[in-house]
C-alpha cells in the first residue's frame, strides 16, 4: 500500500502543487504585460508625444471653416436601397 502511494500519490501531489505555483506565475506574467499595454501616460509625457499646435482654433472658427466649404443650397435627396428592392 505504501509502495503505490510513493509510485502513484506522491507524484500526483507534486503534479497538483507544482501546477499551482507554475499557473500563479504564469497568471503574474500576462497580467503585468496587460497592463503595461493600457499604461496611461502622464501630462508630461502626452505632451512630448502629440504634435502641437500653433494655434487652438474655436468652434466658432472651426464652424465657419466648414460651412464655407460647404454648399448646403444645392443637394439632391438620394434614396438608399430598401431590404426588399435588392
Amino acid at each position: 500500500m505504501a509502495a503505490q502511494f510513493l509510485k502513484f500519490g506522491v507524484p500526483m501531489i507534486t503534479l497538483i502543487v507544482g501546477g499551482s505555483f507554475a499557473l500563479k506565475e504564469f497568471t503574474e506574467i500576462k497580467i503585468r504585460r496587460r497592463d503595461e499595454k493600457g499604461h496611461a501616460l502622464n501630462k508630461e509625457e502626452a505632451l512630448e508625444v502629440l504634435p502641437h499646435k500653433k494655434k487652438q482654433a474655436s468652434l466658432e472658427e472651426e464652424y465657419e471653416a466648414i460651412t464655407k466649404k460647404l454648399d448646403i443650397d444645392n443637394w439632391e435627396n438620394k434614396r438608399g436601397p430598401r431590404p426588399w428592392e435588392q
